[in-house]
């Protein structure tokens, strides 16, 4: 039986053929195709062929009949690691066929209704020449007679089955999806299949996983090379979180911010952008080209500004903001804030965030305090160490880690600072150098006081591209004039920046000010 199956896929010239390694007739491990039900033998499968996301086509894709191909059956089963797809044919030949991933809307074949298939992505199986119907007699015969639109196994990628198409010759199924995953083609003999398997997840078996560890912090990544094009945005709801994907194109690589935001706010104009939910998780992407400066042959994301899945989780809404100077923003609605993960995935190039359906871990309580003679007190994180005073002011500089401040420096030493500037409010509040990503007016003790991010313009102390958040209070005089307390992280590659900003928003609302 093997020789035959190579025979055949030898004669068919079908470049992902390996049913040579394969066992023949019903050991596909697909199921019957009303039921949905996992594999029948006990043997383990391996995914077929050599798993990617680009189309993958054979046997002279579009085929031209006679002979047609006569569709006989249609499943779908979940295995160790992936899920399979087969269509089974008459005869001992597989048709041509092209599997590919295609854009919504979907269509039917030739009447060009639109086709409802559950998922955020959909991958397309066409054959060619094929149908669901045999032509050849007097009278029409039905080769297929199972339903259009079959139901996937549960814990799988499979979200739905349906056929799009049977026109001339030309069969199509589309394969819903839960997130755009790599797949792998075979045709296999005895009896002929086309088998499409979809992995849950790169090496990654049993079920889709988050990108990484989560977390609330701000994660940033910086992009690198040419601007790239945005092709894509998706969502996708999986069992434990919630994905939001944007797919790129280009010779460069895209970078991100994702944080959590308080006031959702239009990049340019600074108007607010409603955003429904409990909690707002902005994500900017960066080193992103115009939609007229896209490479060549590329076609760009056009909306929806609006999108929400069915089945998530967490994820409310996802509204788009703007493309700003190589930024576009997007704001994602959550029930609450949860931990989150970023991650840059490849073939083709995607940023991922991952939305955990999970309370965030409690922050290290602020169980230490210090007075400083500078006239403040200030809590700070228990396994934190602080200056003694021996160089500068004592209770100014903070470190998760022990560190000693060397005389005679300007070096930066502390994750967190204070110092009390001999310099006015408003000075010290307007606007300077560098990029202002976001301005807050709140107060501190009772006191005025203004939160700053910025991002440096290598003008000053630091290179360009150093990121800092800072609180401005607003002290009483004393006896050489006005004063301002400052109290700031900075990005520097010695520090933890997504750590540290959340661990100051913490700290300065502890400040009392002294006489």
């Amino acid at each position: 039986m093997r020789r035959l199956a190579a025979g055949i896929c030898a004669t068919l010239l079908l470049a992902a053929c390996t049913g040579e390694d394969r066992p023949s007739s019903d050991s596909d491990g697909g199921a019957s195709p009303s039921t949905g039900a996992g594999p029948s033998d006990e043997q383990a499968l391996e995914p077929v062929g050599d798993p990617d996301t680009a189309a993958v086509q054979g046997g002279g894709f579009p085929g031209e009949g006679p002979p047609v191909a006569h569709l006989t059956d249609v499943r779908v089963a979940g295995h160790d690691g992936f899920d399979r797809v087969v269509l089974e044919f008459e005869g001992e030949q597989v048709p041509s066929y092209r599997v590919s991933y295609v854009q919504p809307p979907l269509t039917e074949d030739a009447s060009g209704r639109p086709v409802d298939v559950a998922g955020s992505a959909f991958l397309e199986l066409r054959a060619s020449p094929a149908s669901a119907v045999d032509l050849s007699g007097e009278q029409p015969e039905q080769t297929y007679d199972g339903p259009d639109r079959i139901e996937p196994p549960e814990g799988g990628v499979v979200t739905d089955l349906v056929s799009t198409g049977d026109v001339e010759a030309n069969l199509a199924w589309t394969v819903g999806l839960a997130d755009r995953v790599p797949f792998g083609v075979a045709a296999l003999a005895d009896p002929s299949r086309l088998v499409v398997d979809l992995l849950h997840a790169p090496d990654a078996p049993g079920g889709l996983e988050p990108v990484a560890d989560g977390d609330t912090a701000e994660s940033i990544a910086a992009g690198d090379g040419p601007p790239v094009a945005l092709t894509d945005v998706r969502l996708g709801a999986h069992a434990g979180f919630d994905r939001i994907v944007f797919e790129l194109a280009g010779e460069g690589e895209a970078g991100w911010q994702v944080g959590y935001t308080d006031e959702p706010q239009a990049q340019g104009s600074g108007a607010p952008v409603e955003v429904p939910g409990e909690a707002v998780l902005g994500i900017t992407l960066t080193n992103i080209a115009l939609p007229g400066d896209a490479p060549e042959g590329v076609s760009t994301w056009e909306g929806p500004d609006r999108q929400a899945i069915a089945g998530a989780t967490v994820l409310d809404t996802l509204v788009e903001d703007t493309l700003f100077e190589g930024r576009h923003t997007f704001f994602a609605g959550l029930d609450g804030r949860r931990p989150f993960a970023v991650g840059l995935l490849t073939d083709p190039q995607r940023i991922v965030v991952d939305v955990l359906a999970e309370e965030p871990a409690a922050p290290e309580p602020l169980s230490q305090r210090c007075e400083s003679p500078e006239g403040f007190s200030i809590a700070y994180p228990e396994s934190w160490s602080v200056n003694s005073g021996e160089t500068v002011p004592e209770c100014t500089r903070f470190a998760p880690e022990q560190f000693t401040v060397p005389p005679n420096t300007d070096a930066r030493v502390g994750a967190v600072t204070a110092s009390v500037e001999p310099v006015p409010f408003d000075r010290v509040t307007a606007p300077g150098p560098g990029q202002e990503l976001s301005r807050t007016e709140t107060t501190v003790d009772g006191r005025a006081a203004v939160r700053t991010e910025r991002v440096s313009a290598g003008e000053g102390l630091y290179p360009e591209g150093v990121r800092t958040t800072s609180y401005a209070v607003d002290l009483p005089a004393g006896d050489d004039g006005p004063r301002t307390l400052v109290v700031n992280t900075i990005g520097l590659p010695q520090f933890d920046y997504a750590r540290n900003v959340p661990v100051l928003d913490r700290m300065i609302g502890t400040v009392t000010i002294t006489p």
